[in-house]
């Protein structure tokens, strides 16, 4: 299939809706949520300020006070995310999948409070994902993330958890470990978790990394990153980022057969897509009735 470069997305691709996402979503049996997003959008500050305010500024104590007007974080961290999702919960949502944050050392150091975070020579494939959850530093953290979900739940919702970075099985391992020690295991009250596919690794053991879980995410930005060791953030490094390459395509059919033989859903999740009339062919030659979200 051939059409022309547009700056649209073609037709034939169904898009599920994102959130955070344009107002203008149309109607969609599936929900996407990124808490990155959302932490950054809406909240403003590091999670683990529940554990304590001393190391800030008096400028970022202000500013945190006026955010929480006289809530506790936890409260207010809570409320917050639960609230958002909630307003763009629909009759139409069959299936809502949340993603954990998958924000680097370098997003977290923008918010307040962010200071708490190491600096990282590569904070693209430094502690995100599964090793962060699994740090002492971010472990209230990812508590707080869990209360969301948790929250979500207990109001009725059937809330999917997508757990970003399992660059390996015994990052499966830990994370489900790691939920249910939260209160969230894996299989209690249908509760379903699905894994992130950012790297290479991820992709290639994705065979065995779904006997831990219940679907897989393809992350076609991330991954294409990774895979190309390209940062397209670096203006000299840009022209040669291309998630429409072949190499990219390899992995994702090894993630996508792994997904069909295991009788699992396979999720896409792509950024500015319709930038890449190449890639819109290609979702829509070999993934037709795949669900896909456009950030």
């Amino acid at each position: 299939m051939s059409f022309e470069q547009s700056s649209v997305i073609h037709e034939q691709l169904a898009l599920g809706n994102s959130l955070p996402g344009a107002d203008s979503q149309g109607k969609s049996p599936f929900l996407f949520v990124s808490l990155s997003e959302l932490i950054a959008e809406c909240v403003f500050y590091h999670p683990t300020l529940v554990c304590g305010t001393e190391g800030l500024t008096e400028l970022e104590k202000n500013s945190l006070d006026a955010l929480l007007n006289g809530q506790s974080i936890e409260e207010h961290f809570v409320s917050t995310l639960v609230a958002q999702i909630e307003h763009a919960i629909t009759a139409d949502h069959q299936t809502v999948r949340v993603s954990l944050s998958n924000a680097d050392s370098h997003d977290f150091q923008a918010l307040i409070g962010g200071s708490v975070e190491n600096s990282e020579v590569n904070p693209a494939i430094g502690l995100r994902g599964v090793s962060r959850y699994a740090s002492k530093s971010y472990a209230a953290g990812f508590a707080l993330e869990c209360k969301v979900i948790k929250a979500l739940r207990d109001k009725g919702h059937d809330i999917e958890i997508v757990v970003p970075f399992v660059r390996t099985l015994s990052n499966a391992a830990t994370v489900i470990d790691r939920l249910a020690e939260q209160g969230l295991p894996r299989g209690l009250n249908g509760l379903k978790v699905s894994y992130v596919c950012n790297v290479p690794s991820s992709a290639l053991l994705a065979e065995r990394l779904l006997k831990y879980f219940d679907g897989v995410v393809i992350d076609w930005d991330l991954l294409t990153q990774c895979t190309l060791g390209i940062d397209k953030q670096n203006p000299e490094l840009e022209h040669l980022y291309n998630p429409e390459s072949e190499a990219v395509t390899m992995l994702v059919a090894e993630a996508a057969s792994a997904a069909e033989k295991a009788n699992k859903p396979l999720v896409i999740v792509t950024t500015a897509l319709a930038q890449y009339s190449k890639l819109q062919a290609y979702l829509i030659d070999n993934h037709p009735n795949t669900c896909l979200f456009d950030f």
